[in-house]
């Protein structure tokens, strides 16, 4: 009969294969699987690749200038898409409002780049999808080499960051929210749709309030893991800072691979 140990043993290795893949994701047609130097593959349409190498030799000249300039540069993960339940335009304005409240903070030795200034064009009739962003994104975070030499911080944007441009305190956010939509819809036909409809109102409420966050953000969750990849690249002491909300991660946080977003495994 076999021992306690070796049950024990099995059924751990039960556990284990049961959470793994059973096979690696595909891509569904014409997208394909892409390759990038830090291991992490996407579903990507190869009609975009000439916008792609266009944005990021446009990002790649922005940053540089950066550096030129003798700024420190600075990554703003920040949620673009309306996942969730946000709405995109607003999205693509609270990252700005990030990004000029990072630069405040950090001062002019610093530029921060915002990924809500460089979307991709349509191709004809085809929108890019989260996994041909992420094909860009690695690129221009990893560099050529997987090291991400030219970066010096990432900051995700949290809860308080998304609170701070509705003008939202410690005190009745779902309030503070209502208000900003009935303003906002008296100039905007957009946003007038959303707070007249109770549905749509409940969910904007709810993600801005609850779920605003780069935690639940698909693109997020990549862009995690890509600075987690590139800092087990470099020594400790020259690894890019971290910061989520606002605050520095603390070095277990720093360690810690979370679900991917886009990435295919």
């Amino acid at each position: 009969m076999p021992s306690a140990a070796f049950r024990v043993s099995l059924g751990l290795a039960a556990v284990l294969l049961s959470a793994a893949p059973a096979a690696a994701q595909g891509c569904r047609p014409p997208r394909v699987v892409v390759d990038t130097v830090l291991g992490m593959k996407y579903c990507g349409d190869p009609a975009f690749d000439s916008a792609i190498a266009a944005q990021i030799q446009k990002i790649r000249q922005d940053f540089r200038a950066a550096r030129q300039a003798g700024r420190l540069v600075i990554y703003a993960s920040t949620p673009i898409s309306p996942r969730g339940g946000g709405i995109e335009k607003v999205n693509i304005e609270i990252a700005a409002a990030v990004k000029a409240r990072l630069e405040k903070a950090f001062g002019t030795g610093a530029w921060v780049l915002d990924p809500g200034g460089y979307q991709l064009p349509s191709v004809g009739d085809k929108a890019p999808g989260g996994g041909d962003y992420m094909v860009m994104w690695t690129r221009v975070l990893a560099g050529d080499d997987g090291a991400g030499r030219d970066f010096d911080m990432v900051h995700f944007t949290g809860p308080a960051d998304m609170r701070a441009f509705f003008g939202c305190g410690a005190e009745d956010v779902t309030g503070c929210l209502a208000r900003w939509l009935t303003v906002r819809s008296a100039t905007d036909g957009d946003i007038k749709r959303v707070a007249d409809n109770p549905d749509m109102r409940r969910t904007f409420v709810r993600y801005y309030a609850m779920r605003a966050s780069s935690a639940y953000s698909a693109g997020a969750h990549d862009e995690w893991n890509i600075f987690l990849r590139i800092n087990r690249k470099r020594t400790l002491g020259d690894q890019i800072a971290m910061f989520f909300d606002g605050r520095p991660l603390s070095p277990g946080e720093m360690e810690i691979e979370i679900a991917p977003g886009y990435e295919v495994r």
